[in-house]
């Protein structure tokens, strides 16, 4: 298919976490500079001096944010790619090669062949998607310290860790009391956080996930949304071979919230029991039942999201 050409050149970068590596798309030209405050500015001037008008980037667990954001801020569109899209594509490609500026080129080339680009980031939810990453370690934390609690037999080992496991409890809720009052002082998204507490088996904590983690939820068509989760099917078939549908993909920190969600949902929602009860009854396995559960969920959040309306009980899921 043919691409749309624009008019801005397009760089790609590769982020370590002390060194930015560019190149420009199409172009041989290829330079380097420190990943601070100020390698970000000379990485904008000499992008500025090239007409780059858009940027791809990969995911890289917290390194790209500082540049992603200057960049944002010198009115230059940005593109995340996730890394296994960035592998895929070189895949397809078949590049082989592998160093540092090789890899700002082909996430250059990869980055010409996305159509849309996002629009740029709501600085508020970036801030509460840190805060909720913070928390869910914290809870992680907590968790394998009660583990670590069950082989435990001397008495001053268990005290220690205790007051540890408390202190960790203390900080969650801290963090929790923190997220939920910056999105209830703003108004568009504290109107989210109610519409999705409205649902089954979603409290405050899944509810602030989806607002923070999902933004999109509300502007997509049917299927979408679970889709961005990573709950929706996919065909394995070929000719007159059918496969098993497996899911794939999607976004994991807001979907480990929404499967705790469909476990609570299972239990105190009428219509989500039967539906998960009459797939149980045709034999379907434990987890495709969950997962079709959540998928039910991720829709109707998505569904209470564009109408503006609440989940009414008597609705159908």
């Amino acid at each position: 298919m043919e691409q749309n050409h624009t008019n801005t050149n397009i760089a790609g970068i590769d982020v370590g976490k002390h060194r930015l590596d560019v190149a420009v798309h199409g172009l041989a030209e290829t330079m380097f500079v420190p990943n601070d405050a100020a390698g970000v500015r000379e990485l904008i001037a000499w992008l500025k001096a090239r007409e780059v008008g858009r940027v791809g980037l990969e995911a890289t667990g917290g390194y790209e944010r500082a540049v992603r954001s200057g960049l944002e801020e010198a009115g230059l569109e940005v593109v995340v790619h996730q890394p296994l899209e960035v592998r895929l594509f070189a895949k397809l490609k078949r590049l082989r090669a592998k160093n540092d500026r090789l890899d700002a080129m082909l996430i250059a080339a990869a980055t010409a062949q996305v159509e849309t680009v996002r629009a740029a980031r709501d600085e508020l939810l970036v801030e509460l998607g840190e805060r909720l990453t913070a928390y869910e370690q914290i809870t992680d934390q907590a968790a394998e310290l009660k583990t670590f609690l069950e082989s435990v037999t001397l008495k001053d080992i268990t005290t220690d860790v205790r007051r540890q496991i408390r202190s960790l409890e203390a900080l969650k809720a801290k963090l929790l009391a923190g997220i939920l009052a910056r999105i209830k002082a703003r108004p568009d998204l504290l109107a989210r956080l109610r519409l999705l507490l409205s649902l089954p088996g979603v409290g405050s904590v899944v509810a602030a996930t989806l607002v923070v983690r999902m933004p999109e939820l509300g502007a997509m068509r049917r299927g979408q949304a679970a889709a961005l989760l990573g709950v929706a099917p996919f065909d394995r078939d070929s000719g007159q071979w059918k496969g098993l549908r497996f899911i794939g993909g999607g976004r994991g920190r807001p979907r480990r919230m929404v499967y705790l969600a469909a476990l609570a949902a299972r239990r105190c929602s009428p219509s989500l029991k039967a539906f998960a009860d009459q797939l149980a009854a045709r034999g379907k396995p434990a987890k495709v039942v969950i997962v079709a559960v959540m998928r039910k969920l991720i829709e109707a959040a998505n569904l209470v999201l564009g109408r503006g309306q609440p989940w009414l009980k008597q609705q159908p899921a």
